[in-house]
């Protein structure tokens, strides 16, 4: 009888290759950044994001949507933090599940409560309390700080009593 020690883990989705793009992707580099790092051109570094895409059933979502997907999936692991995590509102939560979840801007808007417009301001004022370098290696720094966890340890954490969620 095997236990859920026992069992296997089980085969990595992507390719050895895949894998190293979609691990420095999570820094939120260019593709030409990435190509550089890994020592391909920006056209296969394009390419490999494009199988990871359909691998992930993500096939036009945003390089932070596909980020999201391969942290949750296991294939890629988080980035280093730069320390532990700011204090962040739980409208900064909101925002950062949404750029995690959402492609685009309206989408986004609509699950935080702003007008699209408004929304790369959010984005922005996030990244920069944050300390991330663009949306992309914002979602890598919130896998990190448990911001996706279901349990809500990290967010009574951060939040002052009383606070409403």
């Amino acid at each position: 009888m095997m236990t859920t020690t026992d069992t296997p883990p089980s085969p990595a989705l992507l390719t050895r290759d895949q894998q190293r793009v979609a691990a420095r992707l999570i820094y939120g580099g260019s593709n030409q950044q990435i190509a550089e790092e890994v020592g391909l051109t920006a056209f296969t570094v394009a390419s490999h994001l494009a199988a990871v895409r359909r691998k992930l059933n993500r096939p036009k979502s945003s390089r932070a949507v596909l980020s999201h997907a391969l942290l949750t999936a296991g294939e890629v692991p988080p980035p280093l933090t730069p320390g532990p995590a700011p204090k962040f509102t739980e409208h900064d939560r909101r925002v950062i599940r949404a750029v995690a979840e959402h492609s685009f801007n309206a989408a986004i808007g609509e699950a935080i409560g702003v007008r699209a417009d408004d929304v790369r301001a959010e984005i922005d004022a996030v990244n920069a309390k944050a300390n991330a370098s663009d949306e992309v290696h914002l979602i890598g720094l919130g896998h990190v700080w448990n911001i996706f966890d279901d349990d809500g340890v990290e967010r009574a954490l951060a939040e002052p009593a009383g606070a409403v969620r």
